[in-house]
């Protein structure tokens, strides 16, 4: 049983991953239309400002001409990647007395840490006197490691909304590149049933060769590994054929992600 009980562990997190990654694809496709709507808008009405507010910055959007210009005030009081940091550092001159304030900033400084590194874009400036370092958080918009940074930038109003329409189309395909699958297989040799997780490897047109985790569900001795070549049926059904490392041949049927 517990052998099950982790296999349906594994499928549950998998299923679940799934569904967390298309919600959070639908998010990030709200944001580009967003995004494009606040772009239309700005382009038909000249000269007019269009104000946001993140947790971290004051932006002001207006177009002039075939401009898209942006003033991006990061707040004196955001919790930026380096005012995280020197909070962290000053809550651990007394670890016991703050060990829940702590986890509280650790909390955000890894926030910052994880919104830089996703960034597609980061720029460091040089004055001469000081380094500052600016990247775009998952909203578009330029932001700095540091507080009280005013960024201004100047777009021609047709790359960002070229960009903003094919960013939409880049994340819609981005669904398939799990290539995880699960499913039932029958064992034709033991003449057994069971749960089965595969993994892509190769594919071509509607043919796909998997590697493969097996379990039996019948006395649940252990886990199996093996190989199937599968054919898609029909949307993310596919039936194939496959091979255990014990050379049992098997029948399977999975649904892919």
């Amino acid at each position: 049983m517990k052998i099950f009980g982790v296999v349906l562990l594994v499928i549950v997190l998998v299923v679940g991953g799934y569904f967390g990654y298309q919600y959070y694809q639908k998010w990030q496709d709200n944001q580009k239309s967003n995004e494009l709507k606040i772009m239309e808008v700005l382009k038909a009405n000249q000269g007019i400002i269009i104000k946001l507010t993140t947790e971290l910055a004051e932006i002001q959007k207006k177009v002039v001409g075939d401009t898209l210009k942006e003033t991006i005030v990061i707040k004196e009081e955001a919790p930026t990647y380096e005012s995280e940091k020197d909070k962290l550092i000053e809550l651990r001159k007394d670890p016991v007395v703050n060990e829940e304030k702590i986890k509280v900033a650790r909390v955000e400084f890894e926030e910052r840490i994880n919104e830089f590194q996703a960034s597609p874009d980061k720029i460091l400036i040089n004055t001469g006197e000081e380094k500052i370092v600016i990247y775009e958080d998952d909203q578009g918009n330029l932001v700095s490691l540091e507080s009280g940074i005013t960024i201004t930038r100047h777009r021609d109003v047709k790359e960002v909304i070229g960009d903003l329409q094919e960013g939409k189309k880049v994340e819609t395909g981005k669904a398939k590149d799990w290539k995880l699958k699960a499913g039932g297989y029958y064992d034709i040799t033991e003449k057994e049933a069971g749960i089965i997780i595969s993994k892509e490897i190769l594919g071509f047109r509607d043919y796909s060769l998997n590697a493969s985790i097996l379990s039996d569900v019948k006395d649940l001795e252990g886990i199996n590994l093996g190989a199937n070549i599968n054919y898609s049926i029909k949307d993310n059904l596919e039936l194939g054929v496959g091979i255990t490392i014990d050379k049992d041949y098997f029948i399977v049927l999975e649904y892919s992600f």
